[in-house]
């Protein structure tokens, strides 16, 4: 039997295994063996490389607190909290002990499969590698203390040195088997002589920060082997998942960080050699991007992007991929679609999905809706626009019938799509409280954001009319450095013009650290750089991908690491998620209290009823008060109870009691049609209700035996009029 860990300990053991796939490149791919599945090596902060000195990154950390923040800041909290819980104190310490030295040197965390021999059953085996220099044998002491502290792990674990180099192997029988080369090291193969991995990273930075690498093939065998043991349907199933997204024809997956001048870049590459199939194979063969959909992008743009996505395809791949799972929930799919079209009136694919274009833009603009993602526009290049804005318009209809036959029935109403021209477009929009959004097709292309004033802005700056982001000189200065120009996607960011709106944001963010203060730990107290030294380290930021025969490549540059968070603004994307909170809840909060004035308004309507019956108990005949303010003068009713709080209808104050009775009997929220009625009236007959002018879904009606009842507009105005007809139009005049 296998000593059991606690749960602790257990976690103690996850921690020094995964820590470093948090890190942030082919460093030490000589030291793994070359069955590595999932490979990630970084160079460590200490020497981060050449391309450091000069860079964008060196003068950032120059001018700001942020190595503070990591060096002290970040490790006087941790010791805190150690002091302060018990239970976290070990975890605190192995992140302290190891993780430490691994951040700051060359290392790299290797997942080479899992072994289905091995002696205790599947066995995951593991390489964890650090070339600590000098902090190599206090780095092994602590790998071996901690080891030690957790006592026998599921699975076998060696800690060895060779050198500077501390390694720590998990599921192999010896740490020769996981060690290539070195002194004393196995005779088993390295990753860096692997001809798959040489060839994928000849598509890379060789001399990246950062590079993780993925053996697609050796991991779908790996896959293929643990299905089995998932039983019969997994295994059925499992070809029909691989073929359906295409992954049988992914080879490998590769990407790398590092220094592209003074700037920062990232490249990657996911080896898929023609012929592709499933929804990869669809996303490798997309066209590149035409410049129609780019001229739809304003000059002026300071956040932008263009890509393709075939709405009809996507769902056309997903309904074969189900019938080819499982006949049965296709059946069902697709009798869903049939009841949704006979519902519509119209084929969802055929008549909708088939005329949108698989080429889609979005931008925001300052000449257009401002800055930040509430003016957010998006453009679509349609197949058919004529036809397209038929089907959007036949859904928009069918919204409203709904909406007024719900408005009939006397439920809550439900949103109303509007329309309203605007820069010679008729736009249509959703007439919602904080976000209206809308849609409008102009010069064969639809437009749409979270405001009707936004989209009539994109229509005046014009589908190619105006300059557009092909004559921006950052955009075309970043789309020639990416090798871009037959990109099937494209990502654009101004930082420079973007930075002076969110640096505010961010900067009352990095404050958050200040909490540290109300703990005993004071924090750095500027944590970024003044914005007059970032900004000359700023410029756009961008980002393309692209098909070839042997795979997808994508290559991102930006001033730094993290740079391209200045182009949001926490600030205004917490308001904006604040304005579609309201948005969503308004409507229900306007329901939930429109139903609170309901109960209120009836409960009032019985207090009339209750005075009513107490007034004709002590009358010899059993009649009823011949109007309210006869009731406020003889019973024990308020003032209040003769307002309905559904209306606008103010409180009079200071008023004698002559003075209320005269008020009440000209403006009483409710209409009195006990006058000349007899306590022994019918029990549903109606005594009293609601004053119909302002209401819009129905009306509290009072009936003879004093019970209440809410009706719908449409029937309660029935029963009004029945009434008055029985009294021949004495009384209760509406």
């Amino acid at each position: 039997m296998l000593r059991k860990l606690t749960a602790a300990r257990f976690l103690a053991l996850l921690m020094i295994l995964a820590f470093p796939a948090l890190a942030r490149g082919q460093v030490l791919a000589d030291r793994v063996p070359d069955d590595t599945i999932l490979y990630v090596g970084w160079t460590g902060v200490e020497a981060p490389g050449p391309g450091f000195k000069g860079s964008n990154l060196e003068a950032i950390l120059k001018s700001s607190n942020l190595p503070q923040v990591f060096d002290q800041f970040i490790p006087a909290l941790l010791d805190m909290a150690a002091r302060q819980d018990k239970n976290s104190a070990e975890g605190v310490r192995i992140f302290r002990a190891v993780a430490g030295p691994m951040w700051r040197h060359p290392s790299a965390i290797a997942f080479a499969g899992i072994d289905m021999a091995g002696p205790n059953g599947p066995m995951p085996k593991f390489v964890l590698i650090s070339k600590a220099g000098k902090e190599a044998p206090a780095l092994k002491q602590q790998i071996d203390a901690l080891l030690a502290q957790a006592g026998q792990p599921p699975v076998p674990v060696h800690v060895v040195q060779q050198g500077d180099i501390v390694a720590v192997a998990v599921g192999y029988a010896t740490a020769d088997a996981a060690l290539p080369g070195g002194a004393g090291g196995g005779n088993a193969k390295s990753l860096a002589k692997d001809a798959s991995f040489i060839k994928a990273l000849a598509q890379v930075d060789k001399n990246a920060v950062i590079t993780g690498y993925v053996d697609v093939e050796k991991l779908l065998a790996t896959i293929d082997q643990i299905v089995p043991m998932a039983g019969q349907e997994a295994q059925v199933a499992w070809p029909t998942i691989r073929d359906s997204l295409g992954i049988a024809g992914v080879k490998q997956i590769i990407w790398s960080e590092g220094f592209d001048g003074k700037d920062w870049g990232e490249r990657a590459f996911m080896a898929a050699p023609a012929p592709r199939k499933g929804l990869i194979g669809s996303l490798l063969e997309a066209k590149p991007l035409t410049d129609d959909i780019l001229k739809t992008i304003p000059q002026s743009s300071t956040l932008a992007g263009a890509g393709h996505f075939d709405l009809n395809g996507f769902v056309t791949t997903l309904r074969t991929a189900v019938a080819s799972l499982d006949p049965d929930t296709a059946r069902q799919v697709d009798q869903a679609f049939g009841q949704v079209n006979q519902l519509i009136g119209m084929d969802v694919q055929k008549d909708l999905l088939a005329n949108f274009g698989d080429e889609w833009a979005y931008y925001t603009d300052p000449a257009t809706a401002g800055v930040g993602m509430m003016g957010l526009t998006l453009v679509n290049r349609p197949a058919d626009a004529a036809k397209l804005e038929a089907a959007l318009t036949r859904l928009e209809n069918l919204a409203n019938q709904m909406s007024a036959q719900h408005m009939k029935q006397g439920q809550d109403p439900m949103l109303r799509i509007r329309q309203v021209k605007m820069a010679g477009a008729t736009i249509h929009f959703l007439g919602s409280p904080a976000i209206s959004p809308a849609w409008t097709i102009q010069d064969g292309n639809l437009y749409a954001g979270l405001y009707p004033e936004a989209v009539a802005a994109a229509v005046a700056q014009g589908g190619g009319n105006g300059h557009s982001i092909l004559d921006n000189r950052a955009f075309v200065a970043i789309r020639q450095h990416l090798g871009a120009k037959s990109a099937t996607s494209v990502q654009f960011m101004d930082l420079p013009k973007l930075a002076p709106y969110t640096y505010p944001g961010w900067q009352m963010m990095s404050r958050l650290a200040g909490l540290g203060d109300l703990f005993g730990v004071p924090a750095p107290v500027m944590i970024l750089p003044p914005l007059k030294e970032l900004m000359p380290h700023l410029s756009a930021a961008g980002q393309a991908a692209w098909g070839e025969a042997d795979g997808l490549h994508m290559r991102s540059v930006s001033p730094f690491p993290g740079s391209e968070a200045l182009g949001t603004d926490p600030d205004a994307m917490s308001v904006g998620q604040e304005a579609m909170a309201i948005s969503v809840l308004l409507p229900a909060l306007n329901s939930a209290r429109d139903r609170a004035n309901r109960v209120k308004s009836a409960s009032n309507l019985r207090q009339i009823g209750l005075g009513a019956i107490m007034y004709a108990n002590n009358q010899r005949d059993g009649s009823f008060p011949k109007d309210e303010a006869t009731m406020l003068k003889n019973e024990d009713l308020t003032l209040e109870v003769f307002i309905n709080p559904r209306t606008t209808t103010q409180l009079p104050h200071g008023l004698t009691p002559e003075q209320q009775q005269a008020w009440v009997a000209q403006h009483s929220d409710y209409v009195w049609n006990g006058a000349g009625k007899k306590n022994n009236m019918p029990a549903d007959e109606p005594l009293a209700w609601e004053k119909p002018e302002g209401a819009r879904e129905g009306l509290n009606i009072l009936y003879g035996d004093c019970h209440v009842e809410w009706k719908p507009m449409g029937e309660a105005m029935e029963i009004i009029r029945k009434a008055q007809a029985k009294k021949n139009g004495a009384g209760g005049n509406l």
